[in-house]
This record gives C-alpha cells, structure tokens and sequence, in this order.
C-alpha cells in the first residue's frame, strides 16, 4: 500500500500547559521543550518523506521453513508468574529521592518515527520472532531490529533469519543474557531529555535478574543514559500519547503498596513528562498480567484501539466500555476489536505493534471471522500504514501477544553507539 505523506506529516508531538509543572517553569526550559519540538518535528519530516520514496512490501517467511524452527518449551517463562516464581519475594525498594532526568523530558509514543525494535532471542517463540523480524526489516526501509541474544545463541539466530529472509544488514545483535522474551515489561524505556535520547529503567515486576538488567545491558551497548525509575512495574502496564497524557492500571499500586496514587503520577512527571491516568484493571482470572496494553493500543494522536467485550463479561466490559467514553469525550477516535476468553485464555488484537508504515496485526486459528473483522478495522483506521496478519496462536496462551515481547526504539535524530 502506497504511503502519503500528509497523513504522515499529521503527526505531532504537543505541549500541554507547561506551567502546571514546577520542573518546567522558567523561560529556558520551555525554550529548551520549544527547541526539542521542532527537532521531534523535523525527525517527522524525514520519516515521512523516507517512506513515501522508499515503500516497500514486507514479507513473511515460508510456513514450512517456521515449522522446522523448534523451541526449548521446557524452560519457557509465561508472561505471567510461574508458581515457583510467587514463593520468590523481589527486592524491596527504598523510595529515597532519586535523581530525575534534568530539564524538559519528553516520551515518544510508539507510533512516532523509530529507530527500530528490541527482541529477545531465549529459544522460545523463535518462529513468530523469526516471522516479526523478517516482516519489518524487509517492509520498512529505515527500521532496524536489535536482538539480545547469547553467544552461544547468535549463530543459530543468524541462520534462522537469514534464511527466513530477513534483511540482515538491518539486524543487530546485543551479546548477553536474558531469561524470557517479554521485553515490553523488562526492557527500558526511551526518552528525551535535554535533547538527547536517554532510557528510565524500573524494577522488573518477577525475579528474572537477567531480564531486569538488561536495561543496563542496552546502556553499555549504546551509550543511552539511564535513569532508575523508582516502581516496581512491568512496561506493558502503560501506554501513552504524543500529548504527554498516558495511562496504565492500578496494579501500579497492588505492586507499589507504600505509594499513592499521587505519588506515582509525580514519579511520571518527573522521569517521562507525563500526565498518567490510573484506571481499573481487567481480573487477573480473566488476564493474568492486568496490563493495559492487552486491550488498549494509541494509534496517533487523535486515535484509539480498545478492544470490545460481550456484556457478559462483566468487568472487562465495563472497563473497556469505560475507557472507550472517556477517550471519546476527550477527542479520540475511537476503534474497537473483539476480545474475548476461551479456555481461560485471553484474546486481543488490541496487542498489535506499529513500526513506521507498518502494523503488525494478531491472528489467531480458528478465528476467520473475528481476523478478518481485526484487519479490516486496522485498515481504516491507518490507511496509510501496511497491515501484516501475523499469526499469535502459540504466544496467546502465554499472557501476551506481539506487543510484550518487544520494545520500541525511537528515533530522535540523535545517533548512539549502535548506529551502524
């Protein structure tokens, strides 16, 4: 699908009313907030004009090839806790002042132009990394994909890809080592401050160490600053728009029990910019991980995804129903999926990934109407992006889907040490 780029050029990145923040009140810094605006803009700009001259298809690999690619199941680690990981108590933390990025902070949404995305290579899920890598690096012409990866791992995560398809010039590898997949809830988040991009890096809500280091890990390989964001968290728990407002659940507070509601949003003032919006989480008997990005998904700054339950559910269609009336008042558009629960398994398309022109689209076996239905909405709702069905029918029982195994990378006209 050809790109546009009026559409593209539509997006922006706004200030709300910087005199409500105490650490954004003297003329310098709402210069410097001014200066870091028309930089995001003009990252835009190219963006835009980059993707109407180079658009491309992407393609996915052959379905018998991904069959061949085999998995290490016994060491699996679901989204979720294992049993023997809730006898495990994390680490308390000390909520002493910390230090806060200085200056104007800013937090790119996702749908911004990005520098690429982060996966993690555990021999788990390899074929829809696999099918994730190949689609992007060959249906984006400026995305990269950064894979942490063991040593002794790479060779088979080179072969794997290359022979997938993938373009690998746009792959890179971050030598080290993680213990699960779900990078969306361990991996940091991006930043801009000052100008520059940087990364806030919180407590991992389940004792994996490794994956809670990784954050460190990117640091080294990169030369992003970081920040330690005080919070036990895991990162699917948040979403947020170009106009600084953001939302997650409140199992921010089950997890952070000496906070308040307050407390939490200051945190988030100070360490992203941001305005946060705390609302109700779905059961953890209907979704183990009460994360919002399960069915919640910003597709601009004027747009929305919720995913849409049968009354019968109670709670999560109260929830959503909730979520999509208030979004609408404050101006959004507002998109619905289906979601729903079969086997105590919750399933979204509200989980998907958008990565420059591209939409990274859930499918599930079984589901031909309710796909076709997920796509089609997609489409109207970016007609300017290529959507790509991928199929998420092993990862779902899981906890997650596309979305939690990935992080995205900004692209913020400032290069760091992975710039190849």
């Amino acid at each position: 699908m050809a790109c546009h780029p009026p559409a593209q050029l539509s997006w922006r990145f706004a200030l709300i009313d910087e005199r409500r923040r105490a650490r954004v009140a003297s003329p310098i810094k709402f210069a410097l907030g001014n200066l870091m605006v028309i930089r995001m803009r003009l990252a835009l700009l190219a963006f835009g004009l980059s993707a109407f001259a180079h658009a491309q298809t992407a393609r996915l690999p052959d379905p018998t090839f991904l069959r061949s690619l085999k998995d290490d199941n016994v060491s699996a680690l679901p989204r979720g806790l294992t049993p023997g990981e809730r006898a495990i108590r994390l680490p308390r933390l000390q909520y002493s002042p910390s230090v806060a990025p200085a200056g104007t902070v800013f937090t790119p949404p996702e749908y911004a132009p990005n520098e690429g995305l982060i996966l993690s290579w555990v021999n788990q899920q390899t074929a829809l990394l696999t099918t994730m890598a190949t689609a992007i690096t060959t249906g984006d012409p400026d995305a990269k994909v950064f894979i942490a990866v063991t040593q002794a791992r790479r060779a088979a995560a080179e072969t794997a890809l290359a022979n997938a398809g993938a373009v690998m010039s746009r792959v890179k590898f971050i030598v080290g080592v993680t213990d699960s997949i779900w990078m969306r809830d361990y991996g940091p988040r991006f930043i801009v401050s000052n100008g520059k991009r940087a990364i806030v890096d919180h407590l991992y809500n389940r004792p994996r160490p490794n994956d809670d280091r990784f954050p460190q890990l990117w640091q080294a390989a990169s030369g992003d600053a970081r920040f330690e964001l005080p919070l036990e968290h895991g990162g699917g728990n948040f979403h947020l728009f170009g106009n600084r407002e953001a939302f997650m659940t409140s199992l921010v507070l089950t997890e952070n029990p000496t906070l308040r509601a307050a407390d939490v949003r200051d945190l988030y003032v100070s360490y992203q910019g941001q305005q946060l919006d705390i609302r109700d989480p779905f059961p953890s008997s209907f979704d183990s991980t009460q994360h919002i990005d399960m069915w919640m998904l910003p597709l601009s700054d004027s747009k929305v995804m919720i995913s849409k339950y049968d009354p019968s559910l109670t709670v999560p269609y109260q929830v959503s129903e909730a979520a999509a009336t208030d979004l609408a008042s404050r101006g959004y558009e507002v998109f619905r999926t289906p979601g729903w629960q079969s086997g105590n398994v919750h399933y979204t398309y509200a989980n998907a990934v958008l990565i420059n022109r591209l939409a990274l689209v859930c499918q599930f076996n079984g589901q031909t109407t309710r796909n076709q239905q997920a796509l089609a909405t997609f489409q109207s709702a970016l007609p300017d992006k290529q959507i790509v069905p991928i199929d998420c029918s092993s990862i779902i029982s899981l906890a997650g889907a596309m979305h939690c195994i990935l992080m995205h990378v900004p692209d913020v006209l400032f290069r760091n040490n992975l710039e190849g």
